[in-house]
């Protein structure tokens, strides 16, 4: 799961991701159970009771919205998400400490663009009619929550890339292992 945490300033910072990570997770797996049960007591009064119940979706999607945004963080700070080591293959290690420089600073680019926008978007709150259709519940917090997963890995990417460049001779901390 990822590389070890180190010891100094490093693992302060490293720790400190994972905890909000983790912090991510409780909530994640709150949300998860909560939407276990939404889908089980929608069923049951569906298909047993033959009375469905009014808003259900709404529930389901914005329980999903907290599942979605605690994964991604997860599993972005623990290093869960598949990864592929093709270009170390191809072209060497040299190609692929240039390729880890432009993939993080990229996907920092990405990931902080995307929690500016969820966080604007969700700024916008009731006064744009940011609700589900059915209950009316408010998208803000959800939004600012998708925001915060997007912050946090972007944050970690650029740490990571910080790193690796300053371990650019040696060996890269967060480096994929095989």
């Amino acid at each position: 799961m990822g590389a070890p945490i180190r010891e100094g300033t490093a693992g302060i910072v490293e720790r400190w991701f994972h905890h909000a990570a983790n912090a991510f997770a409780v909530i994640g797996g709150v949300a998860l159970v909560v939407l276990m049960l939404i889908t089980v007591v929608s069923v049951f009064w569906r298909y047993a009771l033959r009375d469905p119940i009014f808003g259900i979706g709404d529930m389901s999607s914005m329980t999903l919205a907290v599942v979605v945004a605690s994964g991604v963080a997860y599993g972005g700070v623990h290093g869960v998400h598949i990864s592929v080591n093709i270009i170390s293959a191809l072209l060497g290690r040299k190609a692929l400490r240039f390729a880890d420089v432009a993939i993080r600073a990229a996907g920092c680019l990405i990931c902080g663009y995307a929690a500016y926008a969820l966080a604007l978007k969700g700024s916008c709150g009731l006064a744009c009619g940011l609700n589900t259709e059915n209950m009316l519940i408010p998208h803000q917090p959800f939004y600012y929550l998708l925001a915060a997963s997007m912050a946090l890995i972007s944050a970690l990417l650029l740490y990571q890339m910080i790193a690796g460049l300053g371990h650019w001779g040696g060996d890269d901390p967060f480096e994929e292992t095989d």
